[in-house]
């Protein structure tokens, strides 16, 4: 290195960032090259190796083409390198051809650029053409080309570059034996990855870091400790990704034990302030559903990427906390420089679709509009889920038809919307429709056109179906085929056959299976069966509260008082507790949430009085409360009392109070609606003449004058 190149490296080495931004780079700098007696090419590329601002690198691009260095190949590769750090490819491209003699250091930089800007089909075309060259590839061409490979899961071309490695015999290295662990480690080749990292002569951090990664990511978390204290014996350096290795090793071991040590021993080490940590220890906690500790860590962030929220917000929808997802998506609006990607717009969507929240599903709608995303065949899915699932099918419809193109999710999301929504025909042709357009069906697709027929009543056709997925479409029934038919089934009051394909099943009936023919139970009043199914339903979720609230409604609808209380008694000894009911609405694009028996509601003063009138209006036109699923020892005025402030009943009363005659009042529910809310919601819809869209946990209800769509069958 020359005299001139060692002055600029000490100086941009102390300077850094703060002589790159200033206009001391353009005065100064040019000034001490173009005074320089020294080799140009040494100095410029001095200084583009500090360059950092797109803007100062086009400047010393313009000086080296009008100095006539334009051809010297050892700027241009400086250069090629420059522009692909900056994610400028294209620029880089044009340079590289530029070349009139390339190099192997030409043709790498290009690949290695591709590879780092993720880029990965370009890459391996770049490599192809220097093989086709003449020029053979050195170490650091091989270990920028090997991620491309594992990223593409090219398995073959990858293994033959591994070969093409050990016959040139290149020996030992460190890098590119590092970058065969990754590969292999994408292509899921666990025990090759071993065998490469365990013949490497020399390991180093990102070596040992690669291999527990490897372990981690498959599932084998117990061997990415064990090789985490070896690290830790040899002396070698833990950082971030390490930390993030762990992580992942510990989503992969049951229990959250593991993973709060490897949180604690990242504040211990003093990564935990790291971005990429903190994203880690976040998405584990998202995963396990601990969703205060996830936004615990998202509080603590001084700077939050898009990562971040999208994560905050998968955690609020997965964890059932839709309103709450609302508030955070609103709040990310109002971050500047914030670029949503479709993680976060599906995220979003999904709250709405579970909230029932059309208007501001609406307005999420307009954002991707505006944004550009309506094109991600993902997003458009996610569309048609959200208008379906606030019964607005024409919406759903519309832009489903305006797609121009359309993969298998999106035709499944519009056969369960029809479906969910009592349009069985509807999704049938839609499905027929797919056959035309040679678009194969998936497991889902046959899953959502059997929920249709079910809610549709088309038996006959649905067991056709059924009973040709093998042959006609080569999907092998999974359970949550059978529940559907069992569903099917059961609606139309064909229990035995139901109970009979349940038993006849080629593998052991899931929670699913069990629950579909529990509830057909329960509307045929089959308790003995209904005992028996519950007993398995235990076995299988012993933990989950809604089942044995749903045998208790068994035995109350049965008069068996005993074993209402039996249950109950059961469900306390084991420290289960119901979830609590609650109902939202939305009414000019605000979403208001009621709890069952919430007194305290900021609008209960108003709600008080809607739902006494509403109650005494039903009454005089013949409906009398059904107090069989509240507890007997009771007095009749409270029973009355906790039937009247069922949350969707003060939902539907505060909707007829705020809007006008003729609207649709539209409520979504988290729990099973109970008989005498629907009993009831069937007198509302007639005596109010108001259409009622209830969505519950189970399916969608519309009442229309004093009629409900599913039949009386939920």
């Amino acid at each position: 290195m020359n005299q001139f190149s060692i002055v600029v490296n000490r100086y941009f080495s102390h300077q850094k960032s703060s002589y790159i931004n200033s206009n001391i780079f353009k005065n100064n700098c040019f000034n001490l090259i173009q005074r320089s007696y020294l080799r140009p090419s040494i100095s410029h590329a001095s200084i583009l190796q500090h360059v950092k601002e797109l803007k100062h690198l086009q400047q010393v691009h313009a000086y080296i083409v009008t100095s006539g260095l334009a051809q010297n190949i050892f700027l241009s590769n400086r250069l090629t390198n420059s522009y692909a750090s900056c994610g400028l490819m294209n620029d880089a491209e044009q340079i590289f051809h530029r070349i009139p003699c390339k190099n192997v250091v030409s043709w790498t930089i290009l690949i290695s650029g591709y590879a780092k800007n993720y880029r990965f089909v370009e890459a391996i075309g770049v490599f192809s053409e220097m093989v086709a060259s003449g020029l053979l590839p050195n170490d650091i061409t091989i270990s920028s080309i090997v991620p491309a490979f594992g990223k593409l899961g090219l398995t073959q071309i990858g293994k033959s570059i591994h070969s093409f490695w050990i016959r040139r015999g290149y020996g030992s290295n460190v890098i590119v034996e590092t970058a065969l662990v990754g590969m292999y480690s994408r292509f899921g080749h666990v025990g090759v990855a071993r065998k490469v990292f365990d013949y490497m002569p020399e390991r180093n951090d990102v070596s040992w870091n690669a291999i527990i990664e490897c372990y981690s990511d498959h599932g084998f978390g117990e061997e990415g400790f064990r090789l985490f204290n070896l690290v830790r014996r040899e002396g070698f350096t833990v950082d971030c990704f390490t930390i993030m290795s762990l992580i992942s090793a510990a989503s992969s071991i049951d229990g959250s034990r593991v993973g709060e040590g490897i949180h604690s021993f990242a504040s211990r080490t003093g990564f935990q302030n790291d971005q990429l940590v903190r994203t880690a220890l976040m998405n584990m906690y998202v995963n396990r559903n601990c969703t205060d500790d996830a936004y615990f860590i998202f509080n603590e962030m001084k700077v939050k990427d898009v990562v971040a929220w999208t994560l905050m917000l998968t955690a609020f929808s997965s964890g059932k906390y839709w309103a709450k997802a609302l508030e955070h998506f609103n709040e990310m609006m109002r971050v500047e420089d914030l670029e949503l990607d479709s993680v976060a717009l599906m995220g979003i969507l999904k709250s709405c679709s579970s909230l029932g929240a059309l208007h501001q599903g609406r307005g999420v709608h307009a954002l991707i509009v505006k944004i550009g995303f309506t094109h991600d065949m993902f997003v458009g899915s996610s569309i048609i889920d959200m208008y379906a699932n606030c019964a607005n099918l024409e919406d759903a419809r519309i832009f489903f038809e305006g797609m121009e193109e359309k993969d298998v999710a999106c035709w499944n999301a519009m056969i369960a919307g029809n479906g969910m929504n009592g349009y069985g025909n509807d999704a049938i042709d839609l499905f027929l429709q797919m056959k035309g357009l040679d678009i194969n069906p998936d497991e889902s697709t046959l899953v959502c056109v059997l929920c249709a027929c079910s809610h549709a009543g088309m038996v006959d056709k649905g067991l056709d179906i059924f009973s040709h997925m093998v042959k006609t479409w080569n999907i092998v029934p999974s359970s949550r085929h059978y529940a559907c038919v069992v569903d099917l089934l059961s609606r139309a009051g064909r229990l035995r056959d139901a109970y009979s394909l349940v038993n006849s099943m080629p593998f052991d009936p899931d929670f699913e299976v069990y629950c579909a023919l529990l509830s057909a139970c329960k509307v045929h009043g089959k308790i003995e069966l209904g005992i028996e199914i519950s007993n398995k339903l235990f076995q299988l979720e012993p933990n989950d509260a809604g089942y044995y609230v749903l045998l208790s409604n068994m035995y109350a609808l049965a008069g068996n008082w005993e074993g209402v209380k039996m249950t109950r008694v059961s469900l306390r000894a084991k420290g289960l507790k119901k979830d609590p009911g609650f109902s939202s609405i939305e009414i000019n694009g605000e979403l208001y949430t009621f709890m069952a028996g919430q007194k305290d509601h900021p609008q209960y003063s108003e709600v008080e009085g809607l739902v006494k009138f509403m109650i005494e209006r039903i009454k005089e036109a013949g409906y009398v409360p059904d107090t069989k699923s509240v507890l007997q020892e009771l007095s009749d005025d409270v029973k009355f009392d906790i039937l009247y402030h069922h949350s969707e009943k003060l939902a539907i009363a505060f909707g007829l109070g705020r809007t006008k005659q003729g609207t649709i009042i539209r409520i979504t529910k988290n729990l099973r609606t109970c008989n005498d809310c629907h009993y009831a919601s069937k007198f509302i819809s007639k005596v109010f003449e108001r259409v009622l869209v209830v969505k519950d946990a189970n399916r969608f209800h519309v009442f229309e004058g004093g009629v409900c769509s599913c039949k009386d069958f939920w």
